[in-house]
């Protein structure tokens, strides 16, 4: 229970920022902690529960204005709504068959340097993906359309490979379709709350780990951590461009890696 409250904490942190938080509580849990590197990935799938629980508390008046505009009878449908709709279901289009090859393929990715270096170059590919930022006039959050919702969708889905950030790759996404920086974060954190939940429902199923005092511990901790640095993180995210800093863990787990390798 303390690893998983130990990991919760670094789920909650690294959550909101452009830095994979699956692929770093993955390898802490791994090669910190000693978990095995499946149970490892498993918990850091499901602790996303904690962070999908503190963006819904934290935006809680969006939500619940999305949830009113959603039932029947309710105030008229919205584009965000329609945009977060058709964003979920192609991220989960996408995600759920990663999330059976990511599971089937780990048990056997040899080494840790196999894992470090896959990681690092994934996390390369994020940072480098957050740096290129399209010139000319930037586009409203009620101006997001369904090509927008479909490239964002397909971003998120692809998060679910250990070392890919999912806020990264989708404010990476709105970005290059010109949207204003401040709608593109709030679309992006939006957009976690039902891919968090369902990816961390879906693994703990299978793993055992939401009946788990361990999956209890380990969730409430990453909700608690999440919603007190949420705010101060997504103010800094604004105004600090990631890629950089992204860009450079990467290149030093995948170097890490090769020289395990070649050595």
């Amino acid at each position: 229970m303390l690893t998983a409250a130990l990991l919760g904490l670094l789920q909650g942190v690294f959550e909101w920022l452009p830095v994979s938080s699956q692929g770093a509580v993955t390898l802490a849990g791994a090669y910190l902690l000693g978990r095995d590197p499946h149970e490892a990935l498993a918990l850091a799938l499901w602790l996303h529960l904690g962070t999908g629980i503190a963006a819904a508390a934290a935006f809680r008046g969006d939500v619940a204005q999305l949830v009113a505009e959603a039932l029947p009878g309710g105030p008229p449908r919205s584009q965000r709504l329609r945009f977060l709709v058709a964003a979920t279901l192609v991220s989960a289009a996408v995600a759920l068959p990663l999330l059976l090859l990511v599971g089937d393929a780990l048990p056997d990715a040899g080494s840790g340097a196999v894992v470090s270096l896959a990681v690092g170059a994934l996390m390369m590919a994020s940072g480098l993906l957050q740096l290129r930022r399209p010139s000319g006039s930037v586009r409203r959050e009620e101006q997001a359309g369904l090509a927008d919702a479909v490239l964002a969708g397909l971003a998120q889905g692809a998060a679910a490979l250990p070392g890919l950030s999912r806020s990264g790759l989708t404010l990476a996404a709105l970005l290059t379709r010109r949207m204003e920086r401040q709608a593109a974060l709030r679309l992006s954190f939006l957009m976690s709350i039902p891919a968090s939940v369902g990816a961390a429902l879906f693994v703990g199923v299978d793993s055992g780990l939401l009946m788990s005092a361990e999956g209890a511990v380990g969730a409430l901790t990453a909700a608690a951590a999440g919603f007190a640095s949420i705010r101060a993180l997504l103010a800094l995210a604004g105004r600090v461009n990631f890629g950089w800093f992204v860009a450079l863990v990467g290149a030093g787990l995948a170097a890490g890696g090769a020289w395990q390798l070649l050595g």
